[in-house]
């Protein structure tokens, strides 16, 4: 009994240990820094210390973790190599949900068995960590002792220990809000000599070392049962008649909708403009409703085919023809949402929304043909749910290897070419990734765009340069240091053009 307690503390001390560590660290990496090489090197350190915990404990984590350990190195290293704002984004939420998938499966419950619900439940894990980290605060306070009186002051350090993040919360938030507060708070610190800066940090590394403790006390208390965990058994259903009222009205306004993009939309641009519409603007009007109908329509076949009473072959032949008809729509749909969206890129060129935006649509398209396989051939939500999470990730690695600033740049260059137009100030919104293609603008033979463009990269190596966000090892990002030895290279002749105003002509 007392060898068992004796575990119990050390597992208890060695969770909270190296959650202190992580924590320490964090503030070192990333307070006041922008993420880079800090990124990748901060996720080994957090997987290094699950192994270490597990083998300290001696419970075997799966083998299915080393699989989800790949993507989750690839996201977090892209943090490194691209400089993209929502790429870089995209990468770190990516990264800190295979983390929570992560401890979702680390011991009996298999990734293959998720259905969507499971996958959703993944972005609440985090409230699921509480309970671990009370039992894991408790059992480092649990002193033994025969007189009842010894056990008085593990209770009240416990209640300090709990009470004390709740205070400092609460305190940013008051003089966040209350500036009179804030500056009672603010003398308050200075009797204390403790900056405000000081007292940010404490807050920081207080709060990651609870959210670590959590994690890994969640991920090595006693594991759940998959059955209960993966239960997925239906409690309502879906009649054949109420279903089909519903499909059969979906697609006959979706069929009206259809007929009139075939003669507007694919049509010669004269039928747009007897409508009293320029191309462009008919082309950006409705775009991202097209979207969300697509959206929506997954959401209502998802949602019939699940609860939809079936026999034991599967769906019925009813069904199976009017959700097909319903998802041919559909992706045609997304044919003209994709189409709308060339017609005014022809006019205006690439931006971060519309790229994205296209790429989003070819993955809804995937997950139709998905969801169309689903219905005739494999009716397991498992094995869909599976071919989804496949589908995103491969989705997000595409995107990191098109490098979508790159890829915008280069092509409006291309534009330029064709129409003569291009949005110089919008290139300057483009991260470091674009440089290699921004500064090929400096050969053009237009001297109001060479100069503006000269200009706006004097500023970007400027303003790395005095950033203190920036200065610091942890920020290290090869794509800025690609485009810091561009700019460098091509100095003398953008460095007389930092004062250039671009004065459009009437």
């Amino acid at each position: 009994m007392q060898n068992s307690e004796s575990n119990i503390l050390a597992k208890a001390f060695l969770i909270v240990g190296i959650s202190l560590a992580l924590g320490l660290i964090f503030d070192y990496f990333f307070y006041i820094k922008i993420p880079g090489i800090s990124f990748p090197l901060y996720i080994s350190l957090v997987i290094i210390a699950l192994f270490l915990i597990s083998i300290f404990i001696k419970k075997k984590l799966q083998k299915q973790i080393l699989w989800l350990i790949l993507p989750l190195m690839f996201f977090s290293f892209m943090v490194f190599i691209r400089s993209s704002v929502l790429l870089t984004f995209l990468n770190i939420i990516t990264s800190l949900l295979i983390l929570l998938v992560i401890a979702k499966i680390a011991f009996k419950i298999k990734l293959k068995n998720f259905v969507i619900k499971n996958y959703l439940e993944i972005l609440l894990l985090p409230f699921d960590f509480l309970e671990p980290l009370c039992k894991t605060l408790g059992n480092i306070f649990k002193l033994r002792g025969a007189d009842n009186n010894q056990k008085i002051l593990p209770k009240i350090i416990k209640g300090i220990l709990i009470t004390i993040p709740v205070l400092l919360i609460f305190l940013l938030l008051f003089a966040s809000a209350d500036l009179i507060f804030q500056r009672y708070l603010s003398n308050l610190t200075n009797i204390f000599t403790l900056s405000e800066e000081t007292f940010s940090r404490i807050v920081l590394i207080i709060m990651v070392t609870l959210a670590f403790t959590g994690a890994y006390s969640y991920i090595f208390g006693k594991p759940e049962n998959e059955e209960t965990l993966l239960n997925n058994g239906q409690t309502i259903s879906l009649g054949h008649i109420e279903n089909s009222i519903l499909l059969i009205s979906v697609n006959i306004l979706f069929f009206i909708f259809i007929v009139i993009q075939l003669t507007y939309l694919f049509g010669f641009e004269n039928t747009i403009a007897s409508q009293g519409f320029t191309y462009a603007e008919y082309a950006r009007k409705g775009f991202f409703e097209l979207i969300a109908v697509a959206v929506i329509s997954s959401l209502i076949i998802l949602i019939t085919e699940k609860y939809i009473e079936k026999k034991q072959a599967g769906h019925t032949w009813l069904y199976k023809i009017l959700s097909s008809i319903l998802i041919i729509q559909v992706i045609a749909i997304m044919v003209s949402a994709f189409k709308r969206l060339l017609l005014y890129e022809e006019a205006y060129g690439f931006t971060t929304l519309r790229l994205y935006s296209h790429a989003f649509i070819i993955l809804l398209a995937f997950i139709f043909v998905s969801l169309l396989y689903k219905i005739f051939k494999d009716t397991r939500e498992n094995t869909f749910a599976f071919r989804l999470f496949i589908m995103v990730i491969l989705f997000l690695v595409t995107m990191n290897f098109l490098n979508p600033d790159a890829f915008i740049a280069r092509n409006n260059i291309k534009l330029l070419a064709t129409t003569g137009k291009l949005d110089s100030d919008y290139f300057n919104t483009l991260s470091e990734d674009a440089v290699h293609e921004t500064i090929k603008l400096l050969n053009q033979p237009d001297e109001n765009l060479r100069n503006t463009i000269a200009h706006d990269l004097y500023w970007r190596r400027q303003s790395k340069i005095d950033s203190l966000q920036f200065s610091k090892w942890q920020s290290f990002n090869l794509s800025r240091l690609k485009a810091e030895n561009l700019i460098k290279e091509r100095i003398s002749e953008i460095e007389p053009y930092k004062d250039y105003q671009n004065i459009p002509s009437d």
